[in-house]
């Protein structure tokens, strides 16, 4: 789960495998691009989710974290599954189909195009 504001950029060194994305990553937020964000939010909020009562930024957002899982990968597309969260229940689902050109410069595909690059990058593969 991610903080569904969060604009995931660079993956950080020695991030462990388990990270909600498939790594920690450095980025920014989407409802303030410029605004610094210390490393102890980026890792305990914006890499996690649910930093509602850490951040205020993410205290105005109606969505807690986003989850997402690789469905399939065949033909040069690769199909991640999402969901967003509110206080750990589903309040939105779907699937996007992501090629090598990105489509949209939306937090939850920045997210999903995050853990694709970790999912490739565990295989060997590039797009």
């Amino acid at each position: 789960m991610a903080c569904p504001c969060f604009l995931p950029v660079t993956p950080l060194a020695g991030s462990p495998p388990a990270s909600p994305l498939g790594a920690l990553f450095c980025g920014s937020c989407s409802t303030d691009p410029e605004a610094a964000t210390d490393d102890a939010l980026l890792h305990t909020g914006c890499n996690q989710g649910y930093a509602r009562n850490r951040c205020p930024r993410a205290a105005a957002s109606e969505i807690d974290a986003a989850r997402f899982r690789i469905k399939s990968h065949a033909s040069g597309v690769i199909k991640v599954a999402w969901s967003h969260e509110r206080d750990h229940h589903p309040v939105a689902v779907g699937v996007l189909s992501l090629t090598e050109t990105p489509t949209g410069s939306t937090p939850l595909e920045a997210q999903a195009r995050a853990v694709v690059a970790v999912y490739l990058r565990h295989k060997g593969m590039n797009w």
